[in-house]
């Protein structure tokens, strides 16, 4: 048996040492920071984060991977958020916007109405049911699930501020903007909008200020208009890295897959019988699979059938994948399995981000 106490020491030395290795890489992030503003370079580089990561992934035992992937994950949102402490703090108010009002307390709801407060903006925090309160907002967002975003905005149609831009923030557009197009518009914009952050828990309790630090948020304009140039400027200064223009055909397609199917697939896995047995027999590859199996079925069941017909399509060809690897499973087939394996690989290895699509 080996001493428990002389383990520990071991590892209060080793603790002692990834804090002074912390301290000096903040300390090189620092200079980072002072060569990107000699630059004008923007402070996020992904590409150079997804080689880090798989280089880490290489590095490190199978059993470890999923946590040295997190860790460091946090370490570069870390570094990031330092990086605009030192050049200058937070992103500077939007000047067209003064007032926000958030509609719907949830974690998202909740998370925009602490991000807008810590930026500086005046904000009115309501619920769904409140009728009052955002009249003389520039910017009101509607934090509710996508059934309730339309009959929200419908109802209040006559009470926006002139000039207010209206931004859902549901993770489906396609069928709130074709509804939001027959809604007569006195003075104000609507504008699709979904952050690409969130958590695996819900609730205003679990609401973070900084959720929003260093993701894209996606704007979906209505046809033939033009994102209202105080609304980028707003999303930066609460957080976001990037703020990505796109259609709804577009954002629903692409959503579909990188996260329904995802749910779907989660979902799916963790419904197998052997869940039951699966103590004490998981590791990282487990976690990482049943980690939004836990998703709120009164949301995620909206959101499938609102965009039923992109999800299928992406639900269609994953199946038909599946059917190929079972096949080759069947027949024994190492080669084309390698192949499979491989040709998956290689996909990730040079995956293209949401923006570029």
């Amino acid at each position: 048996m080996p001493d428990l106490s002389e383990v520990r020491r071991e590892i209060d030395r080793i603790d002692g040492e990834l804090v002074r290795l912390f301290v000096r890489r903040m300390d090189a992030v620092a200079e980072v920071a002072a060569a990107k503003v000699a630059d004008g370079r923007p402070i996020g580089d992904p590409v150079r984060e997804r080689e880090i990561l798989s280089r880490i992934g290489a590095e490190v035992p199978p059993e470890y991977e999923s946590a040295a992937r997190l860790l460091f994950s946090t370490l570069f949102a870390v570094s990031k958020k330092r990086q605009r402490e030192l050049l200058g703090g937070a992103p500077a108010q939007s000047p067209a916007v003064s007032r926000v009002a958030v509609v719907g307390m949830g974690l998202i709801g909740g998370s925009f109405e602490k991000a807008s407060r810590k930026a500086g903006y005046e904000v009115v925090a309501l619920h769904h049911g409140d009728a009052t309160g955002f009249e003389k907002s520039e910017v009101v967002l509607v934090c509710l699930p996508e059934d309730a975003v339309v009959p929200w905005v419908r109802s209040h149609s006559g009470s926006f501020a002139d000039g207010a831009c209206v931004v859902d923030i549901a993770g489906v557009k396609g069928a709130i903007m074709d509804e939001v197009a027959t809604l007569p518009k006195r003075g104000w914009t609507f504008v699709g909008g979904h952050p690409m952050a969130g958590r695996e828990v819900s609730g205003y309790e679990n609401s973070l200020a900084d959720l929003f630090v260093g993701a894209s948020m996606i704007l979906v304009p209505e046809d033939g208009q033009e994102v209202p140039a105080s609304l980028p400027a707003f999303f930066r200064s609460v957080g976001f890295e990037r703020v990505i223009e796109t259609t709804a055909a577009r954002h629903d397609a692409a959503i579909a897959f990188t996260s329904q199917l995802c749910h779907v697939i989660a979902t799916a896995y963790a419904r197998d019988p052997l869940m039951a047995h699966a103590a004490g027999f998981t590791a990282g590859s487990f976690s990482d699979m049943t980690r939004i199996a836990t998703q709120d079925p009164s949301i995620w069941s909206g959101l499938y059938l609102s965009n039923r017909g992109p999800l299928l399509e992406a639900l269609d060809g994953f199946v038909a994948r599946l059917g190929e690897f079972a096949k080759a499973l069947e027949a024994g087939d190492r080669m084309a399995i390698a192949e499979m394996i491989e040709s998956g690989a290689e996909a990730k290895r040079g995956e293209t981000c949401l923006e570029r699509a």
